[in-house]
């Protein structure tokens, strides 16, 4: 069978599993779910989800079991079996693929709506952040209300409103068939059974740890993201989000000229890979250096996660890098500094205080002398990064520096999902001290990265005062 057929028969295995959510639903409804099929396509179609089928995958799956009122199948695991073929029973701390990938969704609808040119959809499609059940809004006259989660889901609405510990900052193939309906698979789950004696033990302990926790940890308020951020979203100025760049070093035109004549490409242009055992001799000369051009994939996520959080809350910013900013600059205003290494002012701003970074790989605690650094296979991949959070305050609390940025650009994009992330900060004021809201803050995070995509965060260290 050819893979047109194939994926002829996978739509109408999508439309038939859809057909019945289009006849029981109340009135108007079939037209919304056919307005949500057709949001769904022109946003597979678009730039920012073309190049990404696991992005794809991801979002069909969401929101056609979203539309499906199947929060059930929602859960993390369910969707790692479903989505991307993990055993059913597999270890998702270990795995992070699905918050990984739903970060990565988030911040591509994020690009989509906020691309420069882009009109005011009549469908908006949302992933709440710690949730995989998709919200829907509709533009006015689209089906009366202008938000909803469509189909209300029966009985397990709170089962898809999971916590994705960190999802942690943002691109379907061109023409053709776009939505990737996925072929149906069960997910078989062992039954654990617990034997009552066991229950009552572990209720006991909770209970236990609970009245000892109650003392120690006060419940986070749901205003804690909005405290965090409120010096720079009270602000009259914009916020400005600063990111450093990283030193390239090039092949000078004079070379690539002689290696184009030599290797009869005069055609071609200056990106392209050269066989340097095959170039000759390579002079210092043959190198030079581009200091203030090239920024990483680290940091452009850190961009798309901050800049997508103000754009929700109509808070207006400014992209700046390189040489684009002065000392008077993050004075004038709320700042976001990007990335730690390549970032001379975040290290400057840093370095007086007790988390700083050091020596090129580490960030060390200069109050009890611990480190962290990150680590590396033998072939190069990063396995671990670490990255420092901070927010400084003003005498008079009214402006703020913030700092995204971790050791290597893993830990860049994984601080400023955290940053940008409402439940990521509800949770650490739970143990932050009393009137943290009016404090200067240092939080260190740990990263662990699988496949070259940040996964689970951990906070090892914080400091306020």
């Amino acid at each position: 069978m050819s893979d047109r057929n194939r994926g002829q028969d996978r739509n109408i295995q999508l439309q038939q599993n859809l057909d019945p959510y289009l006849t029981v639903q109340e009135p108007g409804s079939a037209d919304r779910i056919r307005l949500v099929r057709l949001a769904l396509h022109e946003v597979l179609r678009s730039s920012p989800f073309r190049s990404s089928t696991q992005c794809q995958k991801l979002l069909t799956y969401l929101v056609d079991k979203s539309l499906a009122g199947r929060d059930e199948l929602l859960r993390e695991r369910v969707i790692g079996a479903e989505v991307f073929g993990r055993e059913p029973d597999y270890d998702a701390a270990n795995d992070p693929i699905v918050r990984a990938r739903a970060a990565e969704v988030r911040k591509r609808l994020a690009q989509y709506y906020l691309s420069p040119g882009s009109v005011q959809p009549r469908v908006r499609i949302e992933i709440p952040s710690g949730h995989y059940r998709v919200r829907f809004e509709f533009a006015v006259g689209d089906g009366g209300s202008s938000r909803t989660d469509l189909p209300a889901a029966p009985t397990q609405s709170a089962a898809a409103e999971l916590p994705e510990g960190e999802p942690s900052a943002t691109v379907v193939p061109a023409g053709g068939p776009v939505l990737v309906p996925l072929a149906a698979k069960s997910v078989r789950r062992r039954p654990r059974w617990i034997p009552l004696s066991i229950v009552a033990g572990c209720v006991a302990v909770a209970l236990l740890a609970a009245g000892l926790a109650f003392r120690t940890l006060r419940p986070a308020t749901p205003a804690a993201f909005d405290q965090f951020w409120s010096p720079a979203m009270k602000s009259q100025m914009p916020v400005i989000i600063y990111s450093g760049t990283n030193v390239v070093y090039r092949l000078s035109p004079a070379f690539l000229d002689q290696y184009r004549k030599s290797h009869h490409l005069e055609n071609n242009g200056p990106e392209f890979a050269v066989d340097l055992k095959s170039a000759g001799p390579l002079r210092p000369e043959d190198f030079l250096p581009s200091t203030n051009a090239y920024v990483t994939v680290g940091d452009i996520s850190a961009f798309t996660a901050i800049t997508s959080m103000l754009a929700q809350h109509r808070k207006p910013y400014e992209l700046r890098y390189a040489a684009d900013i002065s000392p008077g600059d993050l004075h004038s205003g709320p700042t976001v500094l990007v990335g730690a290494f390549n970032n001379r002012w975040t290290l400057d701003v840093t370095n007086p205080l007790r988390f700083a970074f050091a020596g090129g790989d580490t960030i060390r605690d200069k109050v009890t002398g611990r480190s962290w650094s990150v680590r590396v296979k033998p072939d190069g991949s990063t396995t671990d990064d670490y990255a420092i959070v901070s927010r400084l305050l003003s005498a008079d609390g009214r402006e703020t520096i913030m700092t995204a940025a971790g050791i290597g650009q893993y830990g860049t994009q994984a601080a400023s999902e955290f940053l940008s992330s409402p439940a990521k900060i509800a949770e650490f004021s739970r143990t932050a001290p009393a009137g943290w809201e009016r404090m200067n803050l240092q939080i260190v995070l740990h990263i662990l990265v699988v496949d070259d995509v940040p996964g689970s965060v951990d906070v090892v260290a914080t400091h306020s005062w």
